[in-house]
């Protein structure tokens, strides 16, 4: 089964931790072997009925080797696990791709719903900016460069935090987890964990520990046509389609209500 999809409950952070520990080491395996599988979701995470988790769907795995070839095709990773880079149209990319797609999948597990449901590419990055910020030649030197960020029109000032966005937006996340998340999510691929250093990160050595695999819950089984959950998500990127030109997009008031909202009547939020 999809590892979401016939799960009755929500998976205990303990849980979490397994599925991820078993995800990045998966991923780990792929990228020391110079594999990217650029279309890492959750339902092409398959779990076992003993608690074990494997990665499915190579359609778009691609073989880089080292040097990685000098183009590779942006159109790759399913809209709502792509990196901002691939939908800002860069040519250039390597293993991060697929680890800002384990981050995205990370909060999936943690909330049963898709962190990022853009409708389109435009809509995918304002999901994108809205949780991480918007990139700046300080945090992301060189992203004006890319073909889709040369006529973007972005705010002055950002006034989101990442990681105290993704704080209040996870409240149950111990600052380790939070951590992770945020640097999983960070709009510079180069931030960005490797696989290898994920597997070993602080939040994983916290209590709760990661459960056993053979402690998992059970779940359903397909033959008994029990009634499960179906899940809607887009379709990864068809051989042939074109990745999209986004042309002049203006996200300048981006943040617009989100300001009026903090200040409120008489009060103002502080996100910590």
């Amino acid at each position: 089964m999809s590892v979401l999809g016939d799960m009755p409950e929500p998976f205990l952070a303990s849980e979490v931790k397994t599925l991820l520990l078993q995800l990045a080491s998966g991923v780990a395996y792929l990228h020391d072997h110079w594999i990217l599988h650029r279309d890492l979701k959750t339902s092409n995470l398959l779990l076992n009925n003993r608690g074990q988790l494997k990665i499915a769907d190579f359609g778009m795995a691609r073989y880089v080797g080292d040097p990685a070839p000098p183009k590779l095709t942006q159109l790759v990773v399913t809209l709502w696990y792509r990196a901002p880079e691939l939908l800002l149209g860069t040519k250039t990319y390597g293993a991060a791709v697929d680890m800002w797609s384990v981050g995205c999948i990370f909060g999936e597990l943690l909330t049963r719903e898709p962190l990022l449901q853009g409708k389109t590419e435009v809509d995918e990055l304002s999901k994108i900016f809205e949780l991480c910020g918007m990139p700046t030649d300080d945090s992301w030197p060189g992203f004006r460069r890319l073909p889709n960020a040369r006529h973007l029109r972005l705010p002055k000032s950002s006034p989101v935090n990442t990681g105290s966005v993704i704080r209040a937006r996870f409240p149950l996340l111990t600052s380790a987890g939070s951590s992770l998340l945020s640097s999983l999510l960070s709009l510079n691929p180069d931030k960005r964990p490797m696989a290898k250093e994920m597997l070993q990160h602080e939040f994983f050595k916290q209590d709760p520990k990661p459960k056993h695999e053979a402690m998992f819950p059970t779940f359903p089984s397909k033959a008994g046509q029990e009634r499960r959950r179906r899940r809607s998500t887009p379709n990864a990127p068809g051989r042939g389609q074109k990745a999209a030109d986004l042309g002049a997009v203006d996200f300048s008031g981006i943040f617009a209500s989100r300001e009026k909202e903090e200040r409120g009547a008489g009060f103002s939020l502080r996100m910590v």
